[in-house]
């Protein structure tokens, strides 16, 4: 019986001594990269270079896109001439086919971000040759930044025109669901000004140099000008007129 239990004894030893030998290789072996990779030199990507970069939600849809130019979405509603005439063309009632002939020359990339909403529509771009709004062409190429409504209509923005001669004009707007509203413009000619636009016309209220074609001076002006939709001169008040 005892040396049964000698027997028993010595088996459980020999079993525990394996057992430990087993730990501590799985241990090893674990280690073992994780001790190579402390001494193995990390590399620092300074630079990526991408062409393209699609950011998507939790449900697959994209919603941002980062490029120069920006990558194609089949989500984006303003590269799917289907959705176009159904969200936008339709607003034009009988015009909605000569709407979508103008469309096609519409400028839809641009060099930056344009981050979409749910339904694919653009919200906010920012960057440089940025896209045309959706209710006709730029006169400008715009760099800078814009934001839409939830149905893509633009509703403002930010940034510098060049003109086609290569001059830059810089402009802060805001616009109402009738168009443009208010503006801020810091012109190439020198003008200075704010302009503030309604269903009759439009009130010009700031400074510019001789023959200017904004206020539409001969002489240096600084003051308030009222225009009517038709661009004729309404109503103006002088400055000078008032120190006299």
């Amino acid at each position: 019986m005892e040396k049964e239990i000698l027997q028993r004894i010595q088996y459980l030893e020999n079993r525990y001594k394996s057992l430990r030998r087993l730990f501590w290789c799985s241990i090893c072996i674990a280690l073992v990269p994780l001790f190579i990779l402390g001494f193995t030199q990390n590399e620092n990507f300074g630079t990526i270079r991408v062409k393209g970069i699609i950011v998507e939600d939790s449900k697959g849809r994209d919603r941002i896109l980062i490029g120069s130019p920006i990558p194609h979405s089949d989500d984006r509603v303003r590269t799917d001439s289907t959705k176009v005439r159904k969200f936008w063309a339709k607003s034009y009632g009988n015009m909605e086919n000569q709407y979508m002939t103008w469309y096609k020359k519409y400028k839809n990339d641009a060099e930056g971000i344009v981050i979409m909403n749910e339904e694919g529509f653009d919200r906010v771009l920012l960057g440089d040759k940025l896209s045309d709004p959706n209710t006709g062409q730029r006169m400008f190429e715009l760099a800078g930044i814009l934001w839409n409504d939830k149905q893509g209509w633009e509703l403002g923005g930010a940034g510098v025109n060049t003109t086609k001669e290569g001059k830059s004009r810089s402009i802060i707007g805001v616009d109402s669901e009738d168009g443009e509203a208010v503006h801020l413009v810091a012109l190439e000619d020198g003008t200075k000004a704010m302009v503030i636009n309604g269903e009759n016309g439009r009130m010009l209220i700031g400074m510019s140099k001789p023959n200017g074609k904004f206020f539409k001076n001969k002489d240096k002006f600084i003051g308030i000008k009222y225009f009517d939709s038709a661009g004729n001169l309404i109503w103006e008040q002088s400055i000078d007129t008032l120190k006299k």
